[in-house]
């Protein structure tokens, strides 16, 4: 890429805006805000994506002052390639089991706990052997369930739990969009690792599909003891809801063996290996802590193994150091 291409790019209509248009976006980030804050109140957190990026269209016209013309310069520019890889991820995860299906024998499991008659096909007992091998015969999932799970009564850490889970559906694109408002080198560096590591993630899921832990302990399943899904289990419990989850209403571009890797897990770690250059010690310490509350939350949850979220830590590391080796390479030619 030449000089002058990257410093066409070096500022954000965030940073490039005159006096006037910081007072009106100041105003229209308030307005957004509370307007978000009162339909997350009234209509529970939204997690599905759609949902998602219709509020991140809406901060980003806030953050360029209203101004429509830079505003769509901006989202063309800059959102839509990571739009369409989020958006395609999410469709095409759906056909991704069928690919796996044809590309080994592969056993039929139950794959919804209350319809029996839901089923797919997936790899099942690898996992549980890779969890054995490293916990010396023991799958972390089972064994804090039995330590710390009870069915029909909340735990405090049952009600952490949920945040948590579902900070993976707006984290990514927060940090994103503070980048683009803040350092658009950066933005653009890691949208392409996000872009990298949702691509890789989504060829994994086509090439090997496998069942949660949650799936292995369905009693047709037979390949562990019964493991509750502690998140859905507790917003039940809670009487909360989201808005449009494709996880929570079962939407058709779901997946529910898109386990190997864990891609809630790979995030987080994508954010500490991307940040650690630039930032202090007591950001990697915040960020490091996140990585480990989503790791215990996945595994307790009954949501990913331990294997599972090891995977994605590698395809993370991958993405970044990946994606940082191009962009240095592109900066010397």
């Amino acid at each position: 890429m030449t000089d002058t291409a990257i410093r066409g790019h070096l500022e954000s209509p965030w940073r490039s805006a005159g006096p006037v248009e910081r007072v009106r976006r100041r105003q229209l980030l308030v307005l957004v805000t509370l307007l978000f804050a009162g339909v997350a109140a009234v209509f529970g957190f939204p997690t599905g994506r759609e949902v998602l990026t219709g509020w991140v269209l809406l901060f980003l016209l806030a953050a360029c002052a209203g101004n429509v013309r830079v505003w769509g310069r901006a989202v063309l520019r800059d959102w839509l390639p990571l739009f369409a890889v989020l958006f395609a991820y999410d469709l095409l995860r759906g056909f991704a089991p069928k690919i796996g299906a044809r590309l080994a024998h592969l056993p039929t499991l139950q794959a919804d706990l209350v319809n029996p008659a839901v089923t797919t096909k997936a790899h099942l007992t690898e996992p549980i052997q890779g969890d054995r091998l490293l916990f010396g015969g023991h799958v972390p999932t089972v064994w804090l369930q039995q330590h710390f799970y009870t069915a029909g009564h909340l735990h405090w850490w049952d009600v952490v739990a949920v945040p948590v889970y579902f900070s993976h559906f707006f984290v990514s694109l927060g940090v994103a969009v503070l980048l683009w408002a803040l350092s658009y080198r950066l933005f653009r560096r890691y949208v392409w690792t996000l872009v990298t590591l949702t691509v890789i993630t989504l060829i994994t899921y086509a090439l090997f599909p496998a069942a949660p832990p949650w799936m292995a302990g369905l009693p047709a399943n037979h390949s562990l003891p019964d493991v509750a899904r502690v998140v859905p289990d507790t917003l039940k419990a809670l009487g909360g809801h989201t808005v449009n989850s494709a996880v929570e209403r079962g939407a058709a571009y779901s997946n529910r063996v898109a386990a190997m890797p864990s891609l809630h897990g790979a995030i987080p770690m994508m954010l500490l290996l991307f940040a650690w250059p630039l930032v202090r010690a007591r950001t990697r310490i915040l960020l490091g802590t996140y990585v480990g509350a989503m790791l215990l939350t996945l595994v307790y949850a009954g949501e990913h193994y331990v294997t599972d979220i090891l995977v994605g830590y590698v395809y993370a590391a991958a993405s970044v150091y990946g994606v940082d080796r191009y962009f240095r390479r592109q900066r010397k030619e």
